[in-house]
């Protein structure tokens, strides 16, 4: 390790103290966030330091699949799924696990994923103090430092379990340098519209109508050289409608009331997490719209949505409807269906509930 990099360490590590006895409800985002750094960059240098009364971190080796295949070894635990608008939080147990070149699948009532290990470039067991316990849980991290999967143990969670792979996966030689950097990290523009002739519009619909599967928009998205917020406005009026934000929190409060089994999809470069079920306690704070429910969580910033659509696509089993919620980067944000799996039709009162928010707006 370079002496600049130690001499990083030892300044994370004095700021670091500084908020946690003058700031001490935040969260590690937010205390990346305050020091310029990232959440990948706070555990390495805890790791590397070693620093009494923060967390202890140990490096884990990178053969995701592996891991991942005995996780349900843990019992009960929450995952939790960010981006920056949005927070996804589902108790369960890990069930089927299967994973291949670029890919972890995790199938199952309660823990539903679609993980991209392609990206992940760290992961480290965590203990954090918390008051009167330790908060334990394995987290994951891009190259840059950057959250994209966590699992946290509850108070049902095996801790041996916990503790036996902690230890059969340490990474006793982890390569940290790269969350270190005396550079200024600079801030991603949101990529620059492409533009879409007519020929290419026209011909995007007309195989937009042709989609047998909602798994095929991707590959529909690909063949057209089209993003997936210019798909929406690409196909107003025909396939998709423009509604106000409030559209989603009126959704969510209906689904609520009427008990209509809805799916939540959000996502980030390295990972999809999905619930599936009933969502019963919203809660609204501040511009946080929050589903507070005892095995799933959802905190959603409403000040950050720019655009939300109701979405048809066509498929085998008749038209599915989605409601899209994007970011000013035009980057999706959140994505609601109606409970359902392959080879059933759609509910009719998921169906009417859009239908109900889309009048509203």
């Amino acid at each position: 390790m370079s002496i600049a990099e130690s001499l990083e360490i030892e300044t994370i590590i004095k700021d670091w103290k500084n908020i946690k006895e003058t700031q001490p409800r935040l969260r590690m985002r937010e205390i990346a966030s305050e020091l310029k750094t990232s959440e990948g960059g706070l555990l390495a240098a805890s790791e590397i330091s070693k620093a009494e009364g923060f967390p202890k971190v140990q490096s884990l080796q990178t053969n995701w699949g592996e891991l991942f295949s005995k996780l349900g070894e843990l019992g009960h635990v929450m995952v939790l799924t960010r981006n920056e608008a949005c927070v996804h939080e589902r108790k369960g147990i890990f069930e089927k696990v299967s994973s291949g070149p670029g890919h972890i699948l995790v199938v199952g009532a309660d823990i539903d994923l679609r993980l991209f290990p392609g990206v992940w470039k760290f992961g480290f067991a965590v203990e954090e103090p918390k008051q009167d316990s330790t908060q334990r849980s394995f987290q994951f991290f891009c190259e840059k430092g950057g959250a994209l999967f966590k699992i946290f143990l509850t108070d049902k969670s095996n801790v041996s379990a916990w503790e036996k792979l902690k230890t059969e996966f340490k990474n006793e030689s982890a390569d940290l340098s790269s969350l270190f950097s005396t550079e200024i990290k600079k801030e991603e523009a949101a990529p620059e519209k492409k533009e879409i002739s007519s020929e290419t519009k026209a011909e995007f619909l007309n195989d937009w109508g042709k989609l047998e599967d909602t798994h095929e928009f991707f590959s529909l998205l690909k063949k057209h050289g089209v993003s997936r917020i210019q798909s929406m406005e690409l196909a107003k009026g025909k396939f998709t409608k423009a509604v106000e934000s409030k559209a989603v929190l009126k959704m969510l409060e209906r689904a609520s009331l009427d008990r209509i089994p809805i799916m939540v999809f959000v996502g980030n470069a390295g990972s999809i997490q999905i619930h599936t079920g009933e969502v019963t306690n919203i809660k609204v704070l501040e511009h946080w719209w929050n589903v507070l429910d005892p095995e799933f969580n959802l905190h959603l910033r409403s000040d950050l949505i720019a655009e939300t659509y109701i979405v048809d696509k066509p498929s085998k089993d008749g038209v599915i409807h989605s409601m899209e919620v994007y970011d000013s980067n035009g980057e999706l944000i959140v994505q609601f269906f109606g409970k359902r799996k392959p080879g059933q039709p759609e509910r009719t009162d998921w169906v009417g509930l859009l239908d109900q928010v889309a009048v509203l707006t």
